[in-house]
């Protein structure tokens, strides 16, 4: 892991020189933070995981398959940060990158049973739900990369928690916790530079494709999807928080806006290291809540999350009202 992170510090380092010595910080859109940096964090996270991961890691069909399909969410990400793409373009890229790494065999297969045993579901339920779960994952990781730190740190504490699960004697799949740690250290020399106040963005490049990984790494360890849903708990609950409010607001799901979670406890004046040390526990403390737990329990802190989330939207909604009302 420490090589991982020191491959990866020093790409971001040079990255970042080229970007701010040709001025290129790539495009950006209204609901962006518009400070002169460079959105070229990617470029440093895939080459640090490509080249560590073909390193370490024997390359069987599912394997290549997550290499190539996250490397076509690298590459559609990379012209979203230099041109801004069309949300239904960018869906189409991902669709296609999601149906590639099925067709290598990352699908899920079967998921436990909360009443004892496992359910093995149909190919075609198979494949419709595996292609689902990734593209629900990779637009999670997608929008939660709106502050320093916080789509990183998140993908952090899902690695450190795979890791530690992998290693259990009950899963023993130690070339998923290598993995996970190649990700890990990736993700450390990254946020080296992307704490707050960052010195480089990820970009699109970077969220999609972390997000790819993520979804991708939950299904090769056994579909540990409930585990990964309790890491990323806030942000697939904001996607559908947010795809539920455009759409009664009558716009399209897919246009980004500022109104999610963390820009809402901006604009309720917490400071960013505090809205993303507040995001980043909930997320650590339902990840070992994971690793504790059975199905059943993790159904029920599911639940949790959701309430957790729903209180602190309507917290942030009092919140904001007051400032309007002591204006």
């Amino acid at each position: 892991m420490v090589l991982t992170i020191i491959i990866s510090w020093l790409l971001i380092a040079v990255v970042r020189f080229l970007a701010i010595k040709f001025k290129l910080y790539g495009h950006w859109a209204a609901h962006q933070d518009h400070r002169p940096i460079a959105r070229w964090g990617g470029v440093a996270i895939w080459l640090t995981f490509i080249l560590s991961f073909i390193y370490f890691i024997d390359l069987t069909p599912p394997r290549i398959g997550l290499l190539i399909g996250l490397s076509l969410m690298f590459a559609m990400g990379l012209v979203d940060d230099s041109y801004n793409l069309s949300a239904y373009l960018k869906l189409f890229w991902q669709l296609a990158a999601v149906i590639v790494a099925v067709s290598f065999g990352i699908h899920i297969g079967q998921i436990t049973n909360p009443l004892g045993g496992i359910i093995i579901l149909p190919i075609a339920w198979d494949y419709i739900l595996s292609v689902l779960w990734l593209l629900i994952v990779v637009n999670a990781l997608n929008m939660l990369d709106g502050l320093d730190g916080l789509a990183a740190g998140t993908v952090s504490i899902f690695s450190v928690i795979l890791f530690i699960l992998s290693l259990f004697v009950i899963v023993n799949q130690p070339s998923t916790a290598m993995m996970a740690i190649l990700l890990l250290g990736t993700m450390i020399g990254f946020l080296l530079w992307n704490w707050h106040p960052a010195k480089i963005f990820m970009g699109d490049a970077g969220s999609n494709m972390l997000g790819f990984i993520v979804g991708t790494l939950a299904i090769i360890s056994g579909a540990k999807l409930a585990t990964v849903a309790l890491v990323l708990g806030f942000p697939l609950l904001d996607l559908a928080w947010a795809t539920w409010r455009r759409l009664k607001q009558g716009h399209s799901p897919f246009v980004a806006d500022r109104e999610h979670l963390h820009h809402r406890l901006l604009d309720a004046r917490v400071s960013h290291r505090n809205v993303v040390f507040i995001i980043l526990m909930v997320s650590a403390v339902f990840g070992v809540v994971s690793l504790l737990s059975g199905t059943w329990a993790k159904l029920i802190a599911l639940v949790g999350v959701a309430i957790l989330m729903i209180i602190l939207i309507r917290t942030v909604f009092f919140m904001q009202s007051r400032k309007i009302v002591d204006k």
